[in-house]
């Protein structure tokens, strides 16, 4: 399942026909503000999203998505993040680019985001290495 807004999941509809894979993936248009996310996912992944909004709008989106998970379901959350103690990370500069350039958002630590997830709902938070730290962050949620 792909839940994104109208226009790219529209996109992403022809590109899975086009694949033949129209019978396996299902896209959703609509907004996590204003939408209910689908329902029967055992995995939510959210993609560099968090910083592009304030808290409440993030704690939102993720007690919208305790609420889609069934119980032992989890949340793949990758992001770009702050080190803790504003230490410099590999991916500052790109990242603080493009927080200028959109005029909003922040980047912030594990532990903030990780607090914001169990404000949510979920009870487990663990980070994940990634070989690619410059692509984010992983953290994984389960609702218990």
């Amino acid at each position: 399942m792909l839940f994104d807004l109208p226009g790219v999941a529209e996109l992403a509809r022809e590109r899975v026909a086009q694949a033949g894979l129209a019978q396996r993936i299902a896209c959703h248009g609509g907004s996590f503000r204003d939408d209910a996310l689908p329902q029967g996912a055992d995995l939510i992944t959210l993609l560099r999203v968090a910083h592009d909004h304030a808290d409440e709008a993030v704690v939102g989106l993720l007690r919208s998505i305790w609420s889609a998970l069934p119980q032992g379901g989890h949340l793949l959350l990758a992001e770009p993040m702050a080190e803790p103690g504003g230490q410099p990370s590999r991916s500052d500069a790109y990242f603080h680019f493009y927080l200028l350039a959109m005029g909003r958002g922040r980047l912030r630590t594990a532990a903030e985001l990780s607090a914001l997830i169990r404000q949510a709902g979920f009870g487990e938070v663990r980070t994940i290495a990634n070989p690619v730290p410059l692509h984010g962050t992983l953290l994984l949620a389960r609702k218990s």
